[in-house]
């Protein structure tokens, strides 16, 4: 007979669901419960990720680049007077493509776009707003995404661990107390892969005479685990 449940369990501001199934083996076969728990801890982020590129059309090649790579130069200097580090700056993305004129077949090459993108680490993130506007005051013409997370989640994801082991047994022993089996011995435990820290909430506006508006919003830190019990 198989035995399948599903239960979620909350605890704020960390959080947990589980499901588990109960296995009870025909002819001296083991008897087992299995179950899956996850643990979520919600966590104020202190990093932020800024995307900046530049993209630059001319009608040369050499041209093209060139004036790229001066914009880049600008914006580069202008977050690094922030207080922005260099190394806290790397280049994601360099392109150099041909343009060629609108329609169909082989057309002529009208000019080049070369395009420089670079992602910026904020640790101070009451300069994430400035840093956007400082980007495009230098010449930035992209601002291609913005993300937070946790400089260090150790704490959050141990934390989270705890929370899918707690989670996991709870469901086991729900699932053994309505069936009427017991007692439990737990004979494997194993986390199901790491979870980087997602984003909860976000938001942010262009840019403006003021600084840009920016919302960090909440990470949230999931583990999750199996455990299987004996019975």
């Amino acid at each position: 007979m198989v035995l399948a449940v599903a239960a979620a369990i909350a605890v704020m501001p960390a959080r947990s669901g589980a499901q588990g199934m109960l296995s009870t083996g025909a002819g001296g076969a083991a008897h087992t419960i299995v179950v899956t728990g996850v643990g979520v801890v919600d966590a104020t982020p202190d990093q932020a990720t800024v995307a900046l590129g530049v993209q630059t059309i001319r009608p040369t090649a050499q041209d093209a680049q060139n004036a790229n790579s001066a914009v880049m130069a600008q914006i580069i200097r202008q977050v690094t007077a922030l207080g922005i580090p260099a190394d806290q700056m790397r280049t994601t993305g360099v392109e150099l493509t041909p343009q060629r004129r609108p329609g169909p077949g082989d057309n002529p090459i009208t000019g080049y776009a070369a395009v420089n993108q670079i992602a910026v680490i904020v640790n101070d993130l009451r300069l994430t707003g400035r840093v956007i506007d400082a980007g495009v005051d230098a010449g930035a013409n992209e601002v291609a995404g913005l993300s937070f997370g946790l400089r260090d989640s150790a704490t959050d994801r141990t934390r989270a661990l705890r929370l899918a082991v707690q989670n996991a047994q709870a469901t086991a022993t729900t699932l053994a107390g309505a069936a009427g089996v017991g007692p439990l011995h737990l004979v494997r435990l194993q986390e199901l892969g790491e979870t980087a820290p997602a984003l909860r909430q976000q938001a942010f506006a262009g840019a403006q005479a003021v600084s840009t508006p920016v919302l960090p919003g909440i990470v949230s830190v999931t583990a999750s685990v199996q455990a299987v019990y004996a019975f």
